[in-house]
């Protein structure tokens, strides 16, 4: 009697639409050694799969030289797998404060006022920072 070939399955996790710009599902499942699924694909809402993993993630903000914004997960490797997919967008601190004032244009002063002037005073000392940094480094 002969035996049958011996099948190699690989667990996979990914998403439905590889395409799509943001995911509503993900599936996970078997493949063989061509990439071929095998027996019943599980499929996942993408809420619940970005909630289990970035359970586990912290992320801080790293602020560039040049002023540019972008998130900074504490995992080094994590930080190279995102960095090298594109998805740690940078974003200039200037276009973050007019974000920021565009998004509170319409709110009540009573609410708004003292989150501006807190901003306003973060933004001098920054600006203070920065012009003491360039006079040291010209001396």
């Amino acid at each position: 009697m002969a035996k049958s070939p011996q099948i190699a399955l690989t667990p996979f996790f990914r998403p439905r639409d590889e395409d799509a710009e943001e995911q509503q599902m993900y599936v996970a499942g078997f493949v063989d050694e061509e990439d071929e699924a095998w027996g019943t694909l599980i499929p996942l809402e993408a809420e619940m799969v970005e909630q289990a993993v970035m359970r586990h993630q912290t992320f801080g903000v790293w602020c560039n030289s040049d002023g540019r914004i972008q998130p900074q997960p504490d995992s080094d490797g994590l930080f190279e797998h995102l960095l090298d997919k594109g998805q740690l967008k940078e974003t200039p601190l200037d276009e973050l404060v007019a974000e920021a004032i565009e998004e509170g244009r319409n709110e009540p002063n009573d609410e708004i006022l003292d989150m501006f002037e807190t901003l306003h005073e973060r933004l001098v000392r920054a600006t203070s920072a920065v012009a003491d940094e360039i006079a040291r480094r010209r001396r």
